[in-house]
């Protein structure tokens, strides 16, 4: 276009803006002059000076894309001029930077964590809007490649953390709240109150647990004396723990786990702040079709430091059946954790845990759990011993530790505004806790059976029974005087000296480390047989200041078969009688056995391996007191036989027969020999 047309349209524009009717009014004034029209008409030309002798600096708008997806791209850095100046992407992947014309020969430059950076010269400005497409870059964080701008910051986040978090132990001092309660009805059934000590181990080792210690706790419980027709009530264990369980970044729990991020989709939040700080907020649940993934919620991470500073989760409907909590129908199972920074480290602020559901007998109960921490030591102390420890099968409500009013009196739980996120039940434990149980109280009376299962332990065993077994061959015959049958079988045996056996079992705890038990024991192998035991127990702690290690001693009524199968035999008899049982099936099995009455005195130890669990492994010696010679004649059992005979013929008798070696006797070759080694398991049923 000529200048002169360019200069024409300019001046029509400045006529128009500044109003040229007035320029002609002030013409027609006396006091005005030709001075006076000049200055104004050149100020209305300042104003609008043509785009050649002052310009506005041009904009540069782009849209950033992934370049396999094509789908946008939130967040990404954009910058010029060494990222002198620059911006970021809207949740669309667009921006716009208006360039100076001292940048506009500088590179383009766009970055975001898990893409390869963007590098190239910026175009001739003005120009249309720029198409940027960004490739993903493996992570060299993990063997997983990067899928997603939002988990490359979660990968980031995670290799951080052994610089966010404290590598040394550290110990917690903090306030513990928990209570249980119908839903409907909002009726407490308890309320507990307790100053917890964590000790944690450094963030570097996510599978070392630490320690809880109990100080202190006090309770109000308003649960009612049971009926005996009546389920236990639901006990929450492991309420102590709590500050070590859902502390995800120490666990790595699975949504911030490598091994997990396979399963996972993650997202970008609108959300640009958490507690004040400047953070990401990535949305994380399970991609589909995925079976593992149990949970969904959202972390927010520093962009600064790329510090985990909190998370809010649950487990998803499918993350709840995976659980599978055997005697509670849950609906709900969320979670919250925060972080706090000091001494130039973050940690542990407050943990809140909250659960919805119903037992398998009874109401929608709701239960809740909250921690929040009050003071932070890092000079290492020790970490507590085994006893002093809390253990994952605890019940918080039956804690050992006893009520200590003078603490209550000293120990100020007034915390700072929404340091606990329940303030309703803050209030509610204020009003209920006002006057704290006197010392020594305890949970409601149970009904006596269930006070009982309290020192119940089962017992799951293994281990070698002597038996002396040399190698003979056998020659049985039974023709029952009067009857159509009759039977000859004939067997070998290999020499043997030990047998394997399995054994089921119980044990009732009394006072004073007595304990009375019974257990019944099945052979292995190539000899067969049952057996029980049952007798009086003993046990002495021998490490009171760790993990409780029992000396145990015993002496035990001992009855135990040991014998050989001979097989299977057609029976034409109906009316088959031997030593007074009918035998009536059409095919009967015969096996000689040997039986040993005797004294079984024992000694052992037993480890425990958490308050439920105990392995024990014992040492006894067989003192026969009677053996005696049985031919054992047992009806063929099908799937559908659930009252099959069985007849002990002891030996010798007219109507058998028995040969070793060829020569007439009177049972077997074999006899149960004397050590008896025993190692298995104790279940405490109750605590």
């Amino acid at each position: 276009m000529p200048a002169g047309v360019r200069l024409s349209k300019h001046l029509y524009r400045t006529a128009r803006v500044c109003n040229l009717a007035k320029v002609v009014e002030m013409f027609r004034q006396a006091d005005a002059s030709w001075h006076d029209v000049l200055v104004y008409a050149l100020g209305c030309l300042l104003l609008l000076t043509p785009p050649a002798l002052a310009q506005e600096s041009p904009t540069l708008r782009g849209r950033v894309l992934d370049a396999e997806t094509h789908q946008p791209i939130p967040n990404a850095q954009v910058g010029i001029g060494s990222n002198r100046l620059g911006t970021s992407t809207n949740q669309q992947g667009r921006f716009a930077l208006r360039v100076p014309a001292a940048y506009q020969a500088s590179e383009l430059e766009v970055a975001l964590l898990g893409y390869r950076p963007y590098r190239r010269p910026l175009p001739p400005l003005p120009a249309p809007e720029l198409l940027i497409e960004l490739q993903l870059s493996p992570a060299s964080l993990g063997t997983v490649t990067v899928t997603a701008s939002a988990e490359g910051i979660i990968r980031e986040a995670v290799a951080r953390i052994p610089r966010n978090y404290p590598v040394r132990p550290s110990q917690l001092t903090g306030f513990y709240r928990e209570s249980d309660d119908e839903a409907t009805r909002q009726r407490y059934d308890y309320l507990v109150e307790g100053v917890l000590r964590v000790h944690k181990a450094g963030y570097q080792h996510p599978g070392d647990p630490g320690a809880v210690q109990v100080l202190e706790s006090r309770r109000v419980d308003l649960r009612p004396a049971l009926p005996d027709s009546v389920l236990a009530p639901i006990d929450w264990v492991a309420g102590a723990l709590v500050p070590q369980r859902f502390d995800f970044v120490h666990t790595r729990a699975e949504f911030i786990s490598a091994a997990h991020f396979k399963e996972y989709q993650y997202r970008f939040s609108p959300q640009t702040t958490f507690q004040g700080r400047a953070v990401y907020v990535i949305t994380f649940e399970p991609r589909p079709g995925t079976r593992r993934a149990n949970f969904a919620g959202e972390v927010y991470i520093d962009e600064r430091s790329y510090a985990f500073l909190g998370a809010r989760w649950h487990r998803t409907p499918a993350g709840i059946r995976r659980e599978r909590l055997l005697v509670f129908d849950a609906r709900e199972r969320a979670y919250r954790a925060d972080y706090q920074p000091y001494a130039g480290r973050y940690y542990l602020k407050s943990i809140w845990y909250n659960t919805l559901g119903q037992p398998q007998a009874g109401r929608v109960r709701h239960h809740l759990a909250e921690f929040v921490t009050t003071a932070i030591d890092t000079a290492q102390g020790p970490s507590p011993g085994y006893q002093e420890r809390s253990q994952y099968a605890d019940v918080f409500l039956r804690n050992p530790v006893p009520y200590d009013s003078a603490f209550w009196q000293h120990y100020t739980t007034v915390l700072p505004s929404q340091a606990l996120l329940d303030q309703a039940r803050q209030r509610q434990a204020d009003t209920l806790l006002r006057r704290p149980a006197p010392a020594g109280s305890s949970p409601a009376p149970e009904a006596k059976k269930w006070r009982l299962l309290r020192h119940l332990r089962y017992t799951y065993a293994g281990g070698l029974l002597p038996v002396a077994v040399p190698a003979a061959a056998l020659r049985v015959v039974l023709a029952p005087g009067g009857s159509g049958f009759r039977a000859e079988a004939r067997a070998s045996t290999a020499p043997q000296r030990v047998a394997a056996y399995y054994g089921f079992g119980a044990q009732l705890d009394l006072a004073g480390g007595l304990n009375i038990y019974a257990t019944s024991r099945s052979v292995l192998g190539q000899m067969r047989g049952d057996g029980w035991e049952a007798g009086l127990g003993y046990e002495r702690q021998l490490n009171p200041r760790g993990r409780p290690l029992h000396g145990r001693a015993g002496l035990a009524y001992l009855r135990q078969s040991v014998g050989q199968e001979l097989g299977t035999f057609a029976n034409p008899d109906a009316s088959l009688r031997l030593a007074g049982t009918p035998l009536a099936a059409d095919e009967l099995t015969l096996s000689l056995q040997t039986i040993t009455d005797a004294l079984l005195p024992r000694l052992g130890l037993g480890l425990e391996i958490n308050r439920r669990w105990e392995a024990v492994a014992d040492l006894g010696y067989v003192l026969p007191l009677r053996t005696r010679a049985q031919l054992l004649v047992e009806e063929k059992k099908g799937f559908f036989s659930f009252n099959a005979h069985a007849a002990d013929l002891d030996l010798p008798a007219a109507e058998a027969q028995v040969a070793v070696g060829g020569q007439p006797a009177t049972g077997g070759p074999w006899q149960l020999g004397h050590p008896l080694l025993s190692i298995g398991v104790l279940y405490r049923l109750g605590q």
